[in-house]
């Protein structure tokens, strides 16, 4: 009797591992629970990848944001001196022109004058006197006319200099122009992967949070303090979403112009800290360091928002043409010129913090910044 009820135990316990009949409410196997530390795994395997990714994509746009500066800023030397020498060249023309004129005259007053017109003024003089001076005269004239046409010739020799130089600056402008553009165009190529990986950063850590909230009384605290970690870091919305809020919060339109400059101003930053994309150092109620410089880690959206609208208005720091391009909705590359010669992060970039990425974000404006 003791042998077929120990039988039967052991089939029922066969039959509820293999999932023939339920569990109890609450129970879990180890299957269960391996599956769940699995997914967690996998889950925080994924995003700290991805962080990855995005970390080395920023470095990247930062680079090329600062060469894209000083290809800009050596097109617009060059721009500058062929500007001074078409100038010259403008200048010069109308001088040789003027010399021109000047000979043709002399020319025509010699033809009506005749060929002989000159002998007579010479032997002409009725006195010593007056044949000195008449001699003197003609003498005067001859070398007028031939310091005209010597200066003529310097100008025309000078006019095929500047001229040369005139070549070679459009030549070397064509050059910068075309390396500018290929420049401009890999760094809008990363600024897409890099909004790219942010937006799959967003919804995983999205996923992550979900799932911490599954699971934590399944697991507990200690299995889920690294996915809870990486969920917790950036931003579980994008650029544009926080653009939005912030735009609201200064009294500024959400007009394209201001979207496309505070897209931009984030990208520049870049930053993983949490609710904080313009990597603000303003410290708020229960927020953390999340790096060596001070910038905040924020308990949400609402108060990262805050955060950098406090900063904004901090006197005596330069921020004032920020605001005020902001809610008059101005050009966003004027904007971005205003946050780039403010204190937020004077230098950055090579002197391009976020003037350098205003191509690339209106370029991709409907796909990244709504």
């Amino acid at each position: 009797m003791r042998t077929r009820v120990s039988a039967l135990a052991a089939g029922l316990a066969l039959v509820v591992a293999c999932g023939m009949l339920p569990l109890p409410a609450g129970a879990q196997t180890v299957d269960d629970l391996q599956a769940a530390r699995d997914r967690v795994a996998a889950l925080e395997e994924r995003i700290t990848k991805e962080q990855s990714s995005a970390a080395g994509l920023q470095s990247q746009l930062r680079n090329l944001s600062a060469q894209v500066g000083r290809e800009q800023r050596n097109l617009n030397g060059i721009r500058n001196d062929l500007a001074t020498t078409n100038e010259k060249v403008d200048e010069i023309k109308a001088h040789l022109q003027s010399l021109r004129d000047q000979i043709k005259s002399r020319v025509r007053s010699l033809y009506k004058q005749g060929p002989l017109d000159f002998v007579g003024i010479v032997l002409g003089s009725a006195t010593l006197s007056e044949f000195v001076g008449r001699l003197a005269y003609a003498r005067r004239a001859a070398e007028r006319d031939e310091r005209l046409v010597l200066e003529a010739r310097e100008a025309e020799a000078e006019l095929r200099k500047i001229q040369d130089e005139q070549k070679q600056l459009e030549k070397d402008q064509a050059g910068k122009v075309s390396t500018l553009r290929s420049r401009q165009n890999t760094l809008t190529d990363v600024f897409a992967r890099q909004q790219a990986a942010l937006a799959n950063l967003a919804r995983l850590r999205g996923e992550a949070l979900a799932l911490v909230s599954e699971l934590a009384a399944k697991l507990g605290p200690a299995a889920l303090a690294g996915l809870r970690r990486v969920a917790g870091q950036g931003m579980t919305i994008s650029y544009g979403q926080w653009a939005s809020s912030f735009l609201a919060a200064m009294g500024a339109p959400g007009s394209r112009n201001n979207m496309i400059a505070v897209v931009a101003w984030e990208a520049s930053e870049g930053t993983q800290a949490t609710w904080n994309p313009l990597a603000t150092t303003k410290d708020m109620p229960g927020a953390t360091i999340y790096n060596s410089h001070g910038v905040r880690n924020y308990r949400s959206r609402e108060q990262g928002v805050e955060a950098s609208k406090l900063t904004l208005e901090l006197p005596r720091r330069g921020y004032e043409p920020i605001i005020a391009r902001l809610r008059a909705g101005a050009e966003a590359m004027h904007t971005a010129e205003a946050i780039r010669d403010s204190r937020w992060c004077a230098g950055c970039a090579g002197g391009s913090y976020v003037t350098g990425l205003i191509e690339a974000v209106t370029k991709y404006y409907d796909r990244y910044a709504n």
